[in-house]
C-alpha cells in the first residue's frame, strides 16, 4: 500500500512542477455551481444542506472512462463495485455505508433507472457520449424522491442541441482485443417568436474477448473466457414552442450479450442477453407565475440467459432462462414562488413495474414460471424558506407513498431435484399493500459568504423486490422462498455538514447518523433440500429481520494548484453495523446482532490530478477500497486493494483528439467477493473526431 501511495505522490510532484512552467489557460474551479436535483429546483451548490458532486461534461471527457459508473468514484462516499471491468455483468453502485444497489436511486433525466423488479440499475446501456453532467445527492432523498433513495440520489442529465448541426465520431482499440466506436450527431433550427426544433441521434459498439477470471490453482476444463458484444442507440427530438416551454422525446434501444466465463458442454458455454428499449419524453412551462415539469416513462428489458453447470458428481445441468421486466410511470412537479421567501415545490409521482419469469430445464424435466405486478404512487410538497435580512435558509418537507402487490403468481411442473422442488404445484400469491411517510427538515447558516454550515433530518425507504415476493427457486447460496408479506425498509439520518469555498479551494464536509428498521434479509429456516452434488441447500427467504446504524464521515476538497492543474481529494469513513436481530423468525441459532453489514468497506480513498493546456491533457488518480466482509455471519473478508488509472489526450486542428487510457495502471488485480479476480492493468487508445 505505501509503495503505490509514494509512486502516486511523486508522479503529483512531477506533474505539478511541469504545470508550473507550462502555458496557462482559462482552468477554474467554478465556485457557484448550480444544480437541480437536490431540492427540484435551481440552486447554487453551496446554498444546499446537502453534500453533493456536480460532474461536469468536461470531467467525464478527461477521466479515463470506460463505463459511465467508472466517473461516480470521484465523488466521495460513492463504491463503485466493478470488479471484472467492462466484462462484469454490471456495476454495483452504493453511498454512504449501505449495502446493496438497490438503496441508491439511480435516473436518466428524471426517469429512474431503478427497476422495481429487482432494484437494479443497468449501467452499460447509458452511453457516456450523450451525458451532459451528472448530478449525485448524498445521503436518504426520499421526502422528494421516494423508493430507494435510502443513501442518495445519482441524476444522468443528457445533452441538448444549443445550436446548428455538429458530431463527433470516436474509435478505440485496447487489452484484450477490445474495439468499438461510437458516433453523435445533432442539430438545432432556431424559428421565428423564439421557437426551435432539435434533435440527437448517437450509437455505439464495443466487443472484447475478455478473459479467465478463475485464479490459476482452481482452473478445470469448465473456465471460459468473458467476452462481450454490446451495442445501441438514442434518437432525441425537441421542440421548443415558447421561451420557457419545451417538450422532449427520447428513444433508447440497447443490445447485449455477455459471456459467464463457464462453458461444459454448450457452444457458447453460460451467457447472458439483454434487449432494452426505453422512451422517455420530458416536458416543462412556466405555469402561473411557476414551473411546471413533466416526464412520462417506458422501458422494456427483455432477457435470456443460457446457464449450464457441472457439479461435483458430475451431473450435468442446462437451461433457458426467460426474464420480462417492464417500468412506466409519470412524474409532475410544479415550482411556484408563494412569497419572497418562500419557494413552494409540490408534485406526484406514479411509477409501476412489471416482472414475467420463465425457467425451462432441457437436461430434466423441470417447468418454472413466475409473475408479479408492483405499483407505488407518491405526493410531495417542500418549503424553501429563507428569513428575511438574515443567513437562515430552511427547507421543510414531507411525501406519502403508498404501494399495491398483485397478481403474483409461480407455477412449477414437473420439478426434479434439478431445482429442489418437491412436487408440482400453482400458487396465487396473496395481495398486499403498504404505506411510508418520508418526512426531512434542513437549516442552513451562512456564516460568511464563503463558509456554510447546516444541520439535517432525512429519511428514506426501499420497497421489497418483486422477484422475492413471488419468485421461489434455486440460487446461489440456497434455495430462496418467495415472502409476499415482505414490508419496505426505513432510515433515519441526522446530518452536520459545511461547504467552504475561496478562491482557489473548495472544501465541504459532513458528520452522520443512520439508524434503519425493518431492514431486509434473506435468511435461513433451518431447513435444507437436495438440488443434486455431495450437499444439501439451506432454505433461505428474504424477511424484515433487521436494525442497522451507520456512523460515518465524507471529505471532499478541490484546490486549484495552478491555472492548468487541479487537485482533488475524496475520503469517506463508515462504521455500518446490524444492531438488532430478530432470530425467533429464523433459524434460533444464527443471530447477526453487532455484525458489520456485507460488502461495506469501512474507508474509501480517492485522490487525482487534472493538468490541461490548450492541446495537451493530463489526468492521474488513485482509489483505495477498504476490505470488507464478504458473508453475513462476518467469517470471510475480502482484501483491500488500491488502483491507479490515468489517461493523456492530445488535441490538433481543432477536430481531431488522440487518447491513451488505463485503468489499474500498476497491474494490482484483486480478488473480489465471488474469489474471482479482476482484470488487472487494462490500456486503451482511440481517437476522437469532432465535426
Amino acid at each position: 500500500m505505501i509503495r503505490y501511495i509514494l509512486f502516486f505522490s511523486f508522479a503529483s510532484i512531477y506533474l505539478s512542477a511541469f504545470a508550473q512552467v507550462s502555458d496557462s489557460v482559462n482552468t477554474e474551479i467554478n465556485l457557484r455551481e448550480v444544480m437541480i436535483t437536490a431540492t427540484r429546483t435551481w440552486r447554487q451548490v453551496d446554498d444546499l444542506p446537502v453534500q453533493t458532486t456536480l460532474i461536469s461534461q468536461n470531467r467525464i471527457q478527461e477521466y479515463p472512462l470506460l463505463n459511465i459508473d467508472d466517473i461516480l468514484k470521484t465523488s466521495a462516499n460513492v463504491f463503485v463495485n466493478r470488479s471484472w471491468g467492462i466484462f462484469s455483468k454490471n456495476a454495483a453502485v452504493t453511498m454512504r455505508g449501505l449495502e446493496s444497489s438497490d438503496r441508491t436511486l439511480v435516473m436518466v433525466d428524471g426517469m429512474p433507472k431503478n427497476r422495481l423488479a429487482g432494484g437494479s440499475v443497468n449501467w452499460h446501456n447509458i452511453n457516456p457520449d450523450v451525458v451532459d453532467r451528472i448530478e449525485i445527492i448524498k445521503g436518504p432523498a426520499s421526502a422528494l424522491y421516494g423508493n430507494n433513495a435510502m443513501g442518495g440520489v445519482i441524476n444522468i442529465i443528457t445533452k441538448k442541441p444549443t445550436s446548428g448541426v455538429s458530431g463527433q465520431a470516436k474509435l478505440f482499440y485496447g487489452t484484450y482485443n477490445t474495439f468499438g466506436g461510437s458516433v453523435l450527431v445533432s442539430g438545432r433550427k432556431n424559428l421565428k417568436n423564439e421557437k426551435a426544433f432539435y434533435w440527437q441521434i448517437s450509437g455505439n459498439y464495443r466487443q472484447g474477448d475478455g478473459y479467465i477470471f478463475e485464479l490459476p490453482e482452481y482452473l478445470d476444463e469448465t473456465d471460459a473466457k468473458t467476452k462481450l458484444q454490446e451495442g445501441g442507440g438514442d434518437l432525441k427530438f425537441g421542440y421548443e414552442y415558447s421561451q420557457s416551454g419545451t417538450v422532449e422525446i427520447t428513444y433508447e434501444n440497447y443490445l447485449e450479450n455477455r459471456y459467464a466465463g463457464r462453458q461444459v458442454y454448450a457452444p457458447k458455454g453460460s451467457y447472458d442477453d439483454y434487449l432494452t428499449n426505453t422512451i422517455r419524453i420530458n416536458q416543462s412551462d412556466s405555469i402561473a407565475g411557476g414551473f411546471w415539469t413533466n416526464t412520462f416513462y417506458f422501458s422494456a428489458e427483455n432477457y435470456y440467459g443460457q446457464k449450464e453447470s457441472i457439479n461435483d458428481t458430475r451431473e450435468y445441468k442446462l437451461l433457458d432462462s426467460y426474464t420480462d421486466r417492464q417500468d412506466f410511470g409519470w412524474t409532475s412537479n410544479l415550482n411556484i414562488r408563494a412569497h419572497k421567501n418562500h419557494l413552494l415545490t409540490a408534485g406526484i409521482d406514479i411509477k409501476a413495474g412489471t416482472l414475467k419469469n420463465h425457467e425451462l430445464y432441457r437436461t430434466s424435466s423441470d417447468d418454472i414460471q413466475a409473475t408479479g405486478n408492483m405499483a407505488i404512487v407518491g405526493v410531495y410538497m417542500q418549503d424553501e424558506m429563507r428569513l428575511s435580512s438574515t443567513q437562515w435558509r430552511i427547507i421543510l418537507g414531507l411525501r406519502a407513498d403508498y404501494s399495491s402487490f398483485w397478481n403474483g403468481w409461480q407455477q412449477v411442473t414437473n420439478p426434479s431435484k434439478a431445482t429442489g422442488f418437491s412436487e408440482s404445484f400453482s400458487e396465487d400469491f396473496p395481495k398486499t399493500t403498504w404505506a411510508a411517510i418520508s418526512p426531512k427538515a434542513a437549516i442552513q447558516y451562512e456564516i460568511t459568504k464563503k463558509l456554510q454550515s447546516y444541520l439535517s433530518i432525512g429519511t428514506g425507504f426501499k420497497p421489497a423486490k418483486l422477484k422475492d415476493l413471488c419468485q421461489s427457486g434455486k440460487i446461489t447460496k440456497g434455495f430462496r422462498l418467495a415472502n409476499p408479506n415482505l414490508k419496505p425498509e426505513y432510515l433515519v439520518n441526522f446530518e452536520w455538514g459545511f461547504h467552504y469555498n475561496a478562491n482557489k479551494i473548495k472544501l465541504s464536509g459532513a458528520v452522520y447518523h443512520s439508524l434503519g428498521y425493518n431492514f431486509q434479509y434473506s435468511i435461513g429456516t433451518g431447513d435444507s433440500v437436495d438440488t443434486g452434488g455431495n450437499s444439501l441447500k439451506p432454505v433461505i427467504f428474504t424477511d424484515n429481520v433487521a436494525e442497522i446504524a451507520v456512523t460515518g464521515a465524507e471529505l471532499s476538497l478541490d484546490y486549484l494548484f495552478t491555472k492548468n492543474l487541479i487537485i482533488r481529494i475524496r475520503y469517506s469513513y463508515n462504521n455500518s453495523i446490524i444492531t438488532k436481530y430478530q432470530p425467533e423468525k429464523t433459524n434460533p441459532e444464527v443471530n447477526l446482532s453487532g455484525k458489520k453489514m456485507i460488502e461495506v468497506p469501512p474507508q474509501l480513498f480517492y485522490a487525482g490530478i487534472s493538468w490541461q493546456n490548450e492541446h495537451l491533457n493530463l489526468e492521474l488518480n488513485c482509489n483505495y477500497i477498504d476490505s470488507q466482509w464478504y458473508d453475513i455471519e462476518n467469517t470471510i473478508r475480502i482484501n483491500s486493494w488500491f488502483l491507479v488509472n490515468a489517461r493523456v489526450a492530445y488535441a490538433f486542428y481543432k477536430k481531431y483528439e488522440v487518447y491513451l487510457e488505463s485503468q489499474d495502471l500498476l497491474d494490482n488485480r484483486y480478488i473480489d467477493r465471488k474469489g474471482q479476480l479482476s482484470p488487472g492493468r487494462f490500456i486503451q487508445g482511440g481517437i476522437n473526431i469532432h465535426f
